[in-house]
């Protein structure tokens, strides 16, 4: 039976430490899986062909395109603290301007926690809060609108804030931290070569592996872009098997 995959498949892992089951994991673009045989050659002075030996499996790796990004599954592949919390200060960055006509008024997007507004003009120069500005420099804030002078009329400005989030996800990366090992299982399906209208069900099981290499944030960009992520096959637990791949045999 020859297969041709069509479909990338559906991704789990199953973190050992915590028995913790990762499978809302984003879109996936592609999973690409290979397995390295390493030989050492031992040189013939009787020949031109050396002996090529096994030294066993190394390096064998599994790597993840997704093409959405998951916050939860980023912090368990980089051994960080994930959690859902409440009333959690989150930072914003707008770039504003001052109306050229009364009233002088712009409205944030959010409302501000208490000191913690930031205010500068394009030579990064600060504003200050007054409770009632009538001079250039100057502005007051009520809730989410500030109110300026008219003085700045047409400025540009950029404002920086902490705001509070009712409901919002936390990661946090202790400065040393060990890799998580996961169990981690492919589930997809192909076609038969000679008839793909015939799908054919399979799963590819990893007992341990290791996030390794660059883990990184998706580029962010005018285009959306996605994310990869690589992980290495490591030694099994004792009678188990380092890859288990099964395949339903289904009759043309």
């Amino acid at each position: 039976m020859e297969l041709v995959y069509k479909r990338a498949g559906h991704l789990e892992l199953f973190r050992y430490r915590d028995s913790k089951r990762f499978l809302y994991n984003g879109i996936v673009q592609s999973i690409a899986a290979s397995i390295t045989n390493n030989t050492v050659d031992l040189e013939d002075g009787n020949s031109d062909w050396p002996w090529t030996l096994s030294t066993g499996k190394t390096g064998s790796n599994v790597t993840f395109n997704l093409n959405s990004f998951n916050p939860m599954l980023y912090a368990a592949l980089t051994a960080s603290e994930y959690a859902e919390e409440n009333d959690l200060a989150i930072r914003r960055i707008e770039e504003i301007s001052v109306p050229f006509e009364s009233p002088y008024t712009v409205t944030l997007n959010k409302s501000p926690e208490a000191n913690t507004l930031v205010l500068v003009n394009e030579d990064n120069s600060p504003f200050v809060e007054s409770t009632s500005p009538s001079s250039t420099g100057k502005y007051s804030l009520a809730s989410s609108t500030l109110t300026f002078a008219k003085e700045d009329a047409g400025i540009s400005l950029v404002a920086a804030y902490d705001y509070k989030a009712s409901k919002a996800g936390h990661m946090e990366m202790a400065e040393q931290t060990s890799n998580d090992v996961f169990r981690v299982t492919i589930a997809g399906e192909a076609t038969r070569k000679d008839n793909e209208g015939i799908v054919i069900p399979d799963s590819l099981t990893f007992d341990r592996m290791i996030a390794s290499g660059e883990l990184a944030w998706p580029t962010r960009q005018r285009e959306p872009q996605g994310w990869n992520f690589t992980m290495t096959i490591q030694k099994p637990r004792p009678g188990h098997k380092a890859v288990d791949y099964r395949v339903e045999n289904v009759s043309a």
